[in-house]
């Protein structure tokens, strides 16, 4: 899914209901580069995976990478 197009209130992690702008304060909080680290410290995409790629896409657009 293209994480620019859906909206700040979006549940990326299903598993622990968190949204898109949770997440990206997350990683800008903890200036987190990687999604191991996005995992362990922010406590989602570690239960099922399937919000791996999209964690992955939050993680480059807060670092300015896409």
């Amino acid at each position: 899914m293209d994480m620019k197009a859906v909206g700040d209130d979006f549940k990326v992690c299903l598993c622990k209901q968190k949204t898109k702008k949770e997440i990206m304060e997350i990683i800008k909080e903890n200036n987190i580069t990687d999604l191991k680290t996005l995992k362990e410290v922010g406590d989602v995409g570690n239960k099922c995976g399937a919000c791996g790629e999209d964690l992955q896409q939050l993680i480059d657009m807060v670092n300015g990478e896409e």
